[in-house]
Formats: structure tokens, sequence, C-alpha cells
């Protein structure tokens, strides 16, 4: 009895870690398609819609950088629940949002909450996932960003388009969503218990084991190439569609957003079919074709083929970042799963981070046409430097590299 009850909390934990990490992506979304409205209504430049990309990663990377290790000493749960009380404060200024200033700082506690989701809800996740193949834990934590970050403007998007429900209602139902989700998450089973050493934890330190090294520097290629274009289209995708269609249209806005994420979780799944080096490969080569050629139709004018060209630029980059961190997170033990993850995705938005502030201090009103030819650049220097150091492959002998992830609970 007492071990059906076990099982019986590890999967509520894992119903709720993994719609934990949605969500918390869910609420970051969803101010994205009413940029052109905040645009209107509070006086925003185009340098000041890429700084909030800006201020939302740096949030992002302080809790990567000093507490990704906390939940190793406090526990998943309680830090899971703590990382889901910061985006419903970040969903409480949003639903009373009137200055810019107020933006900045929203944008920048969904980044707390979205750093901390990143490292700590990861690894829980992957923790509960124990006994199944071992794809399937990197699979959901790298599809579940995707996943929240486009069903959030998504919903945000159409619900202010065709709805009477304004920006403060969406925000105050997902805060509602959200308290829910902690309650499942108390519910479940702990995989972590306590430990002494929490302040010291919060030093800021770097997990990348020797033999990893080389297989990293390639995937940080990847993760930055692509999260910077993310980003991209994080802070610009309303601004794209004002331009094309000649006026602000939050729900175009949103599904032009969803485009350039949603198929990333369909290639989240489809990476399992490939090894490391290949889903590297050939996920970057397709997604930086599909990404010039989508600045191209930008130019053209045409919004139609630049949306389908970046829905096949999301599914590739998903078959190229989930592979990577599949590769990685394989061959990490349990103790060191929350700093890997910590690792994979301060690369990530440290990545994306850069590029925005460099835009948002220099790119004024230009085009957005001309901003993104910036990007492109970038995405074909690195897509060379993962084909350089990918000759010869890896060494896939490691033997927790198939199979189960299984270790304790």
């Amino acid at each position: 009895m007492e071990m059906g009850s076990e099982v019986l909390r590890r999967r509520i934990g894992l119903v709720g870690a993994v719609l934990a990490l949605v969500m918390l992506y869910f609420a970051s979304g969803s101010p994205v398609p009413l940029y052109s409205m905040y645009k209107l209504d509070l006086g925003l430049t185009q340098a000041q819609l890429s700084m909030t990309s800006m201020w939302y990663l740096l949030g992002t990377v302080i809790p990567l950088l000093f507490l990704s290790r906390l939940s190793d000493h406090l526990g998943r749960r309680p830090v899971t629940a703590m990382t889901l009380c910061f985006s419903i404060i970040g969903c409480c200024i949003f639903a009373y949002l009137s200055s810019p200033e107020m933006l900045m700082v929203g944008r920048f506690v969904q980044g707390i909450a979205s750093g901390l989701g990143s490292s700590t809800v990861a690894a829980y996740i992957v923790d509960l996932c124990v006994g199944l193949p071992k794809w399937i834990g990197p699979a959901i934590t790298s599809s579940a960003p995707a996943l929240g970050l486009s069903t959030g403007a998504f919903t945000s998007g159409g619900i202010c388009r065709f709805t009477d429900i304004s920006g403060p209602g969406v925000f105050l139902t997902i805060g509602m969503v959200l308290l829910f989700i902690i309650a499942m998450v108390l519910v479940g089973a702990e995989t972590m218990g306590r430990h002494p050493g929490a302040i010291r934890s919060i030093r800021p330190r770097v997990t990348l084991p020797r033999d990893l090294r080389r297989m990293f520097l390639v995937s940080a290629a990847v993760f930055v190439g692509t999260w910077a274009v993310g980003g991209f289209y994080q802070g610009f995708s309303s601004s794209i569609v004002a331009e094309m269609t000649g006026f602000p249209d939050t729900f175009t806005a949103a599904a032009v957003f969803t485009a350039s994420l949603l198929p990333n979780a369909i290639g989240g799944f489809l990476a399992n079919r490939f090894d490391v080096r290949t889903a590297q490969r050939g996920g970057m080569l397709g997604y930086t074709v599909c990404t010039v050629s989508a600045l191209f139709m930008l130019g053209y004018g045409s919004l139609t083929l630049f949306t389908v060209l970046i829905m096949l630029a999301a599914l590739l980059q998903g078959i190229a970042f989930t592979g990577s961190v599949t590769g990685l997170i394989s061959r990490t033990g349990k103790t060191d799963r929350a700093g890997m993850f910590s690792t994979i995705y301060l690369t990530s938005y440290g990545g994306s981070a850069i590029p925005n502030l460099v835009v948002g201090m220099t790119a004024g009103n230009m085009a957005s046409a001309d901003i993104m030819m910036w990007y492109c650049v970038l995405v074909v220097v690195l897509t060379i430097i993962v084909f350089l150091f990918t000759i010869g492959g890896y060494d896939l002998s490691d033997p927790s590299s198939e199979g189960l992830i299984e270790d304790a609970p």
C-alpha cells in the first residue's frame, strides 16, 4: 500500500512538474503579442522593445548562475513552488501595467521564474522519469519552453483580439492556474532530500565534466544560434506584423510568434531518431537555410512564406537542441543534473541576451529586416563551427547514453 502511494505521488509530481514548466513559459509568452498594443499605449520604441527581451534574458541568467543548485540542498519541491510564485508576481505586474518601466520589471521577474524553471523544474522532471527511456526527460524539458511560450502567446493574442477580455484578465487567470499547480507539486514526491550547504550553493559555478567539453562546445553553438534568433522573434514579431500589414494585430503577431516556436516541440520528440552528431549537423544546417530564406521573404513582403519558413526552422531547431541536451544530460549524474541544466540554459539565454543588448543599444528605429540580417550572419558562423568541431563524431560508447535513466528514486 505504501509503495502504491509513493508511485501515485511520483506520478502526481511528474504531471505537476511538467505543467509547471509549461505554464512558467506560458506566462512568459503571453505578453509578447501584446507588445504592439503596449507600443501604442506606453510609447515604446524599437530599442525599448529589444530591451524587453534583454531584461527577460538577464532575469534568467541570475538564477541560472546563482540559484541552480539550491534544490540540491532544499529539495526540488519547495524550490519549484518558489519558482511558480515568481511567475505569479510577474503576472500581477502585467495585470496592472502602466509604464515602460513596469514592463521591463515584469519581464525581469518572468525571466527569474524561467531561469529557475530551466534548472530546478527541469531537473525535477528528469528525476521523476526514473525507469523511462533516457530521451523522454530531455525531450520534455527541451520542448516545454517552446510549447509554453508559443501557446501562451497564441492564447493571449487570440483572447485580446476576439473577446472582450483584456490583458489584465488574462494574466490574473494565469496566476490562478499557477496556484493550482503549486498545490500539485507540493503533493507530489520529493526526489532530492535536504542537505547542508544551501548558502554555499549560491556561489556561481559551471557544471561541465571534462569528457563532455567537446560535445558542449558544439552544443553551445547550437544553443546560442537558435536562441538568439528566438530572442529576435520574441522582441519583434509584433513589429514584423505591423510593418508587413500596416496595423498592429495581436492575433496575427501571436500566430507568427507561435510559428517560430511550437514546431520546436515536435522536433524535440523527433530528435531521438538521430545520434547527437547527426541531430546537431542536420538540424543546424536546415535551421540556417530556413532562417536566411525567411529573411528574404521578410524583405520581399510575404508574411505567409515567412511564417512557413520559420515553422520549418523551429522544427529543425527542436532536433538540434534536444539532440544536444540528450547527449549531455544522459552522461550527467543526478547530483550534477540541475547544474548541467543550468549550464545549458545559461549558455542559451546568455548567448541570446548579448545580441539583443547590442540591438537594443544600436537599433533605434531600424526596419525588422535590417535587424534580422545580423542574426542570420551569426547563425551562419555558428553552423560552420558545428560542422568543423564534429568532424570525426563523438565517442558514444558511454553505457549511460543508452537505455533507461536508472538513478535511484
